[in-house]
């Protein structure tokens, strides 16, 4: 135990001393700062996240070729773009496409007919929205035209036209527009403290081997000691890292909370119910353990620091495989059958039960099942882990075949 609490204490230390750790940490926690309290340096006016990725052209010229009441359909279109500026031209084809390659305009639009329109842009932006308004627009116009062809009044035409739908939801389960952001920036962490902590372990080890140094250690100590001294140390250093991320962004939100009342992803992600909390510790923890026992045993067997990418190669690949499936089931169906296989299997089921428990609907009995075989797991990758350890640490030259591996597994015992 007293070899354990010594190479524990000295790998959590080093992780606290190392001037780049202490670095990210602080930028991050600073970015966070600036963010949050945004909207108090700025007026009380908060980041329109409902709004990122959308954008409209600013200069936009508006013709007809047959006969349309285009001041009515730029009065329409100029309340839902009201920072764009809309010009009724008369240019033809030729005339208008010069101008928008000059970038006298963004985009010229040419009403064709009540319910069709062409649309000039040199460059058409993934997120412009413009054209959705525009046929909105037309839409409108066209509804009122027939409406008033029957005898409405204007007034009771735009009393039909701009008639609210009103909807109740009773949400029985989970309400994935809740939880979508909050568990998609959860996944995230978790993804790459499992990348960036599992090669700072991967590369300790190797660093450790390639000086000599673990000769002396492997014969000092014993390697349950030191695997699990190193691991859970470079896990202790990472998880205070995030606790003094996440606490101080909790803190920074709750200062400027009043600020942020109309932003329901801020709020989502800020107000996460106190169960997924729990889930996110013990998930985000077995999933941090089993990747970097993986990773230290492998990076034992290298002889070189250049030698550690190609053989925790494997591990990195089943992370982001793992993080495939569960980014592209969140966006269809977190209950598809890939996800709920995946639930079950050890390597895979940190993401995708985590995410399922989150945003979709499980059962009781699931999440004990799966956390079982997540605990059972790292356990015995762990131990496994310690045993390889114990061989790598000791072999040099070329990394040796999975066969040589199992034969001297065999004929070891870790103690």
């Amino acid at each position: 135990m007293k070899q354990f609490k010594t190479i524990f204490l000295f790998e959590f230390i080093g992780y606290l001393k190392n001037k780049v750790f202490v670095g990210l940490t602080l930028l991050i926690i600073l970015s966070m700062g600036i963010l949050l309290f945004s909207p108090r340096m700025n007026g009380g006016k908060s980041i329109d996240m409902n709004s990122i990725g959308v954008s409209y052209a600013e200069k936009i010229a508006l013709t007809a070729r047959k006969d349309y009441d285009l001041e009515k359909l730029r009065s329409i279109i100029s309340e839902e773009m009201t920072g764009s500026q809309i010009d009724i031209v008369e240019l033809d084809d030729a005339e208008l496409k010069a101008k928008v390659d000059s970038g006298e305009y963004d985009m010229g639009v040419v009403i064709t007919s009540p319910l069709s329109y062409e649309y000039v842009v040199k460059t058409a932006g993934l997120t412009d929205m413009t054209s959705v308004v525009i046929e909105d627009a037309l839409l409108h116009l066209f509804q009122a035209s027939e409406l008033k062809n029957e005898g409405l009044s204007d007034e009771r035409i735009e009393q039909i036209l701009g008639s609210p739908v009103s909807t109740h939801t009773d949400v029985i389960a989970n309400d994935q527009n809740q939880s979508f952001f909050y568990t998609y920036i959860l996944m995230f962490l978790l993804y790459f403290s499992v990348i960036m902590y599992g090669q700072f372990v991967a590369q300790g080890v190797a660093t450790e081997k390639s000086s000599r140094a673990m000769e002396l250690l492997i014969t000092s100590a014993k390697p349950l000691n030191l695997m699990f001294g190193k691991i859970l140390g470079a896990g202790a250093a990472g998880f205070s890292q995030l606790i003094l991320i996440l606490g101080s962004a909790v803190s920074f939100y709750r200062i400027n909370s009043e600020f942020w009342q109309d932003n329901a992803i801020i709020r989502s992600v800020f107000e996460m119910p106190a169960r997924l909390i729990f889930f996110t510790i013990l998930f985000f923890t077995l999933g941090f353990f089993i990747y970097a026992f993986m990773y230290g045993a492998l990076a034992s067997l290298a002889s070189r620091l250049e030698d550690v990418g190609a053989l925790t190669m494997p591990v990195s690949f089943l992370m982001i495989i793992s993080f495939m499936i569960t980014i592209f089931s969140m966006i269809s169906d977190v209950d598809n059958p890939l996800m709920k296989v995946a639930s079950f299997i050890p390597f895979t089921s940190p993401m995708a039960m985590f995410t399922r428990i989150a945003m979709g609907n499980v059962s009781t009995p699931q999440i004990i099942i799966s956390v079982v075989i997540l605990i059972a797991s790292t356990a015995f990758i762990g131990y496994l882990a310690a045993m390889i350890y114990k061989i790598g640490v000791l072999m040099y030259g070329k990394p040796p075949k999975l066969n040589e591996l199992t034969r001297a597994l065999r004929n070891n015992k870790v103690k």
